[in-house]
């Protein structure tokens, strides 16, 4: 059932990270500045890769391993790092930048959950 779980919300991380990656170039052309809501929808992708990072942990303890395990993790991690990079890289620039920064880290996610998956 863990797999299970663990498979469905790696689809789940694709479409959040290419839907958040959109609002945020979406607000970037409309308003030149990422909205409150792609912030909060962020926040909540974030969240639940940190939940799909603890699954993944707890089939490793019950002994499923990834085809290519190495590879795997490595892209579990990393998608776990990449909107807190983004997010510090943000902070340092104007409205734009930190769309732009959230919009590529945003992408990154996607492409790194999916990355993932086809190890797997």
């Amino acid at each position: 059932m863990i797999l299970t779980v663990h498979q469905k919300f790696a689809l789940a991380l694709i479409v959040l990270g290419l839907a958040g990656a959109a609002w945020c170039f979406i607000d970037l052309r409309r308003q030149g500045k990422v909205s409150g809501g792609v912030q909060a929808f962020l926040i909540l992708a974030w969240a639940l890769v940190l939940v799909q990072d603890l699954l993944g942990l707890l089939l490793l303890a019950q002994g499923h391993r990834p085809a290519n395990f190495l590879l795997h993790v490595m892209y579990g991690i990393l998608n776990a790092v990449v909107l807190p990079v983004a997010w510090g890289l943000s902070a340092r620039g104007s409205d734009r930048q930190e769309a732009i920064y959230l919009g590529l880290g945003s992408l990154l996610f996607g492409l790194f959950s999916f990355r993932a998956l086809a190890v797997a």
